[in-house]
């Protein structure tokens, strides 16, 4: 099986370290897109150092690995910073997690696209309008520590391993 997954809280804790930063510069949030990406364009690079894997990644990346090829299909892109794509790639290597291939600057049409021309048989990703774009091509998609009808959701990366397994028992 080809599983695709997507990096930002799916894979790490983005958000939680962005909410961080938000607080160490007394920040509540953005009032606009502009504010927004001048935080994102000063803080990325850092942001990405401090990056941690969510629990159990690594492990079940690494059982996964050993029947299935695994893709990052992620929207991470140099908007924000030259270094970010760099970063990612050395953050992946650090971690040794098994993965074949990276896929930058993919958003939700990307990401659906990307999925077809890999042949892709499993979608992860934490964004309902990226597994929605994506199962409309036919492929199957977990949607990561979320809710939406009509989309299967796990809520931690135990139950995918759970779900692949299933999967491929009943395949």
């Amino acid at each position: 099986m080809r599983i695709a997954i997507d990096f930002d809280d799916t894979i790490v804790d983005t958000t939680e370290k962005v909410k961080e930063y938000l607080a160490k510069y007394n920040l509540t949030g953005f009032n606009d897109f502009e504010e927004k990406r001048q935080f994102y364009i000063k803080h990325i690079d850092n942001i990405t150092k401090e990056l941690q894997l969510k629990p159990y990644v690594k492990e079940v990346l690494d059982e996964l690995s050993k029947d299935n090829e695994l893709y990052i299909i992620t929207a991470r892109s140099r908007y924000y910073s030259n270094n970010v794509i760099k970063l990612t790639k050395e953050f992946i290597k650090k971690n040794n997690l098994p993965i074949k291939e990276i896929y930058f600057e993919c958003f939700e049409e990307g990401k659906a696209i990307m999925c077809n021309k890999l042949k892709i048989d499993l979608f992860i990703d934490d964004k309902v309008n990226n597994c929605l774009e994506v199962q409309k091509i036919g492929i199957d998609v977990l949607l990561f520590n979320n809710k939406y009808e009509n989309l299967n959701s796990v809520d931690n990366w135990l139950d995918v391993l759970k779900y692949v397994k299933k999967v491929d028992i009943n395949g």
